[in-house]
């Protein structure tokens, strides 16, 4: 009897304090977790502190969010919870300096209007009258507002940068002062004030990297001509710096000595560089270069980029699908390239934590011999890279013959780099004139004031949209999708040349899909082995083709006259060779998935059949053992 109501008094007690246990850590434990992804993206990073314990004034934040049409999607539900427990987090490391309002925007409320007016957007969900809301809006003491108009799932990988640079733009920092000098249409067709006339719907749109800059810099374009960069401008960027004059070279070389910091984008063929066409002559457009330098101001500054090399690398190259060229199948395009974290300068801030920027038809940098500078490497090719004269790339460029004539390197070239040091004027003695005499503009300067800072990449492609963005319209508005690190490398220089690192180890911590490392270099191996054999067929095949069509076209006789035995005989022949060939093709294009689909299968069985097995065979043997202990027990009894 007491053992029973020991037993229900045991049972009782435990249930209460399982209950108890709850209580205390649902009131008090909400958003406490542990952090077990690889880059720790559900912690806040350290830049994000940084930004929050500097804050001078207090800035509110409004999240907008309609918890009841929320409620019959789960994905959308889990994922304001995950933001509203983030922005949480931003409010507590404040120490007040942050202060978080969840706001229920119900049709037809003034919150519903004040959250148009902040322009979040309001989604329509099918089934339902209502839309949902799902943005933020920030405001400071100062009247100022920024917002995220919707927060979509798959952007979570920029989460916490979205927030930290909202917070940013809203603190009393000061935007630092960016100019940019460049041929290429960076801001698209500009309105023409004196013509009043608007873009055409046909013309150049602007780069959306322009956009990037503009959130957080003030963006000054200046022209391709001019005379003196202003002492305002903070961080010069030089994009594509194609046959300038030295007025505008004497220009920039005036800026860097007087401490100015520079980042340029020079290439020896920049594919976004597209040459207008001529009716009257087509071989212009071909002929018409595309390359972009500044050998008098780099070899001042002891460094110079190849005037002729382009960079091809087999293990870092992105698959391209050309059409009929490849057969209409992706293939490794040598002269795209996404490289990798490993490739990066780990030591320097600006590429310690980028883990991809893709490059198109790159160049390489080579440092002077007992030049008076520090060349500093910041991202680079791997060691298998090879070289190719840029002239193969604009006449007769066969991205098939490119790989299978590919042989590996053993040298890594570096792709950007940054220079520092003492440097004495590419323009000793001014600036020479139209009757060749040369003159000293105002306060000219023959040397550094102090240690130069330039930031040199020998590629303008990866500044295209292409290779680091993808667009996609959402209910009327551009959003963007970073498929590359490109313009955080990118916004990381004129951040660090600046002093301003705050936002640096946030942008960092972008991820992006992670490849099957084992599943990729199988492919390599198996495309290696297995390209040239497929481009022999191929060719075999078509030559085939091509004596099968002309014999059927020639007659021994008139025109009316049939093919004679012979001929007919060998057209039989060549249609057998023409069969085998097309079999043996099909069976090494099936080679290229060999190794793959073993993989596959493997894990397959690992994650599937492996881990019931096992549960079994333990069950079996738990079984056995119990078996074989009672078995036993019986003995000893006997």
């Amino acid at each position: 009897m007491n053992k029973q109501l020991l037993s229900t008094t045991g049972l009782v007690l435990a249930i209460i304090l399982f209950l108890s246990f709850n209580i205390v850590t649902n009131g008090n434990l909400t958003s406490t977790r542990v952090d077990l992804t690889e880059d720790n993206l559900y912690t806040l990073s350290e830049g994000s502190l940084n930004i929050i314990e500097s804050l001078q004034e207090q800035i509110t934040l409004r999240l907008y969010y309609s918890e009841q049409v929320a409620q019959e999607l789960p994905s959308i539900k889990s994922y304001a919870q995950r933001v509203q427990e983030l922005l949480e987090e931003y409010q507590r490391a404040s120490n007040g300096m942050i202060r978080l309002l969840v706001i229920d925007p119900k049709p037809f409320s003034d919150n519903e209007q004040r959250a148009k007016q902040y322009g979040l957007q309001g989604v329509p969900i099918e089934g339902k009258t209502d839309p949902l809301y799902l943005g933020l809006a920030g405001s400071n003491l100062l009247d100022g507002v920024e917002s995220i108009s919707f927060f979509q799932p798959e952007k979570e990988d920029v989460l916490e940068y979205d927030l930290t640079k909202l917070i940013y733009k809203l603190s009393s920092a000061d935007k630092k002062s960016l100019g940019v000098i460049s041929p290429l249409p960076l801001d698209g067709e500009e309105y023409d004030p004196l013509k009043g006339e608007t873009p055409s719907t046909d013309g150049p749109k602007p780069w959306a990297v322009m956009a990037e800059l503009r959130q957080m810099f003030n963006v000054s374009v200046l022209p391709t001509d001019i005379r003196r960069i202003p002492s305002s401008i903070d961080v010069l960027m030089v994009v594509h710096p194609k046959e300038f004059s030295d007025t505008t070279l004497y220009a920039i070389d005036q800026y860097v000595l007087g401490g100015g910091k520079l980042i340029t984008f020079v290439d020896p063929y920049a594919e976004s560089d597209i040459p207008e066409k001529d009716p009257d002559n087509p071989m212009a457009a071909m002929l018409a270069t595309r390359s972009s330098n500044m050998p008098e101001l780099f070899k001042a500054w002891g460094f110079e980029r190849s005037a002729t090399d382009v960079i091809a690398d087999r293990k870092t190259a992105i698959k391209v699908d050309f059409g009929a060229r490849t057969n209409n199948q992706p293939i490794d395009y040598v002269l795209w390239n996404a490289i990798p974290s490993e490739q990066f300068n780990n030591e320097q801030a600006v590429t310690s934590q980028l883990k991809r920027v893709e490059v198109a038809t790159s160049g390489r940098f080579m440092a002077i011999e007992e030049a008076t500078t520090r060349f500093i490497p910041l991202i680079s090719s791997s060691s298998e890279a090879m070289l190719v004269d840029k002239r193969v790339v604009q006449f007769r460029n066969d991205p098939m013959a490119l790989l299978t004539k590919y042989q590996p390197g053993t040298v890594s070239y570096p792709i950007a780099v940054r220079v520092n040091g003492a440097v004495k004027s590419a323009y000793p003695d001014g600036l020479k004139g139209e009757d060749g005499t040369s003159q000293k503009l105002p306060g000219h300067l023959s040397e550094s004031k102090q240690d130069i800072d330039v930031i040199a990449i020998a590629d303008v492609d990866l500044l295209q949209d292409r290779f680091w963005v993808q667009l996609q319209d959402f209910y009327g508005q551009q959003i963007a999708y970073n498929t590359s690190n490109n313009v955080d490398f990118l916004i990381n220089a004129v951040d660090d040349m600046t002093g301003s690192h705050g936002l640096i180890s946030v942008r960092s911590r972008v991820g992006f899909s992670r490849p099957f490392d084992r599943v990729l270099a199988l492919q390599r191996d198996a495309e290696k082995r297995f390209r040239t054999k497929e481009r022999e067929l191929q060719k075999t095949l078509k030559e085939t083709k091509q004596r099968i069509a002309r014999m059927q076209v020639e007659r021994s006789g008139s025109s009316d006259e049939m093919l004679n035995p012979e001929q007919q005989k060998e057209i039989a022949e060549f249609r057998m060779i023409m069969n085998k060939t097309q079999q043996q093709l099909r069976e090494v294009q099936g080679d290229l998935r060999k190794d793959i689909d073993k993989l596959d299968t493997q894990l397959k069985f690992f994650n599937i059949g492996f881990v019931p097995l096992l549960v079994v065979f333990l069950a079996i043997f738990s079984a056995w053992l119990r078996i074989r202990k009672r078995t036993q027990g019986r003995h000893q009894q006997s």
